[in-house]
């Protein structure tokens, strides 16, 4: 478990290159397999874009809070006040969105699966480093707060004046993934429109 958690993003690119060429030599993972009306597959290209630029702010807004505070320091504030996980939650939003401008069912199955198989772990890798950084208040934390679906009712806004310690260098990063997954999606989606 350690060990997947620990190499996670090596056996996460190897996964994703083995779909893809599995979505070439296989048409059951091949995307655009659905048959659907312009209109339809219109209405699932706005409703995926929403999805992935939600995703995406949300993905902006969590690292705000944790990068550079990974397990040093127990964040309770933000979004991290409605879950645990909101990198790891703000991700699935995004695949949801993705998988709806892939039009297709295999594809975006197996896109969930590698999700869960590699996040799974690497949350409770996460979460047992916190526990033992951060002992009963982590405890407290836990029971309180969900796991990886949000309580928005349970948002808790930052003090007046409280200050985040950020790195840009590291806040930049996020930004630049977040243009690249965008423009991924248009792309794809792109790409079926010229296809259809």
């Amino acid at each position: 478990m350690k060990f997947l958690a620990k190499y996670r993003m090596y056996f996460l690119r190897v996964s994703i290159l083995l779909l893809i060429v599995l979505s070439v030599t296989n048409n059951d993972f091949r995307a655009y397999t659905l048959e659907i009306t312009t209109i339809e597959s219109l209405q699932m290209s706005i409703l995926g874009f929403v999805l992935v630029v939600f995703g995406s702010f949300g993905r902006i807004w969590a690292s705000l809070y944790i990068e550079g505070n990974k397990t040093k320091n127990l964040i309770t504030a933000g979004p991290f006040s409605m879950v645990r996980n909101p990198l790891y939650f703000f991700s699935l939003i995004m695949l949801l969105g993705f998988s709806l401008a892939l039009k297709a069912i295999y594809l975006p199955l197996a896109l969930l699966l590698i999700f869960v198989l590699f996040h799974v772990p690497t949350i409770a890798n996460e979460e047992r480093k916190l526990r033992k950084n951060h002992g009963d208040k982590f405890e407290s934390y836990m029971k309180s707060t969900p796991r990886l679906i949000p309580n928005i009712f349970k948002y808790k806004r930052p003090e007046t004046g409280e200050k985040v310690l950020v790195k840009i260098s590291r806040i930049n990063g996020v930004l630049i993934e977040v243009i690249g997954y965008l423009f991924l999606y248009t792309l794809i989606d792109i790409i079926y429109f010229i296809l259809d």
